[in-house]
């Protein structure tokens, strides 16, 4: 149980730094008058939020009586099982949504928040793969975890930089980020012979195809917007 909580602090505190990183010199945000303060409130707000829908697409993954009793589903620290799917959805709709309703720069909050997402999924990850009892060793295993590396570095030195100076679009780097989580879990699912067309693997196929048209139809938009 220490363990698992451990984890889940060490991300989350990532995850701030990260987003304080990226946010508190930002200038859209300092012309809207948005403070790194609010965001973190909204960060703090995001994560039990998170948690829930993170057990609650768990919980339909794996169906049992136990969950039935309200102490079993809520202390998950004791009786373990999350989906990290299921908080990365639950996370992304409710910032869309707040975002939305404090008039805030939608799209471009959820890039940074995607970003900063991406900083600690090498680390839970790796906590995942542990409390779960898969061999960290394993091929399936190690391709998640380098791929999730991978993925941060890209965008912290790839595509923040463009970003930033106005090089890529508002909602593109939370769509690819949509994108490249759904496609390296299932290949990390068929890569450890793990696949199977579940209720979880059938949410990560439409995530990506749905993330990936998305990401297509905007692009193609804007340049039939140029012509």
């Amino acid at each position: 149980m220490h363990f698992f909580i451990l984890i889940l602090l060490l991300c989350f505190i990532i995850f701030l730094f990260c987003l304080y990183v990226v946010s508190h010199d930002d200038f859209v945000l300092l012309r809207r008058d948005i403070s790194t303060d609010s965001l973190f409130n909204i960060s703090f707000l995001m994560a039990p939020l998170s948690l829930i829908s993170a057990r609650l697409l768990y919980v339909a993954t794996h169906p049992s009586r136990n969950f039935l009793n309200p102490l079993y589903f809520l202390l998950f620290p004791y009786f373990p099982g999350l989906s990290l799917l299921g908080g990365v959805l639950g996370a992304g709709l409710f910032l869309f949504l707040i975002f939305r309703a404090r008039k805030m720069p939608a799209l471009r909050l959820l890039d940074l928040f995607s970003l900063s997402a991406a900083s600690f999924m090498p680390i839970g990850g790796i906590g995942y793969f542990l409390l779960s009892g898969s061999n960290i060793f394993s091929f399936g295993v190690l391709f998640t975890v380098f791929s999730y590396i991978f993925l941060f570095l890209f965008f912290a030195f790839f595509l923040l930089p463009r970003f930033l100076k106005g090089r890529v679009r508002e909602g593109n780097m939370a769509t690819l980020f949509l994108t490249a989580y759904s496609f390296i879990s299932l290949l990390g699912k068929v890569a450890d012979g793990k696949f199977s067309l579940g209720l979880e693997s059938i949410v990560l196929i439409l995530v990506l195809i749905s993330s990936a048209a998305f990401f297509i139809r905007k692009e193609k938009l804007i340049l039939k917007l140029r012509k």
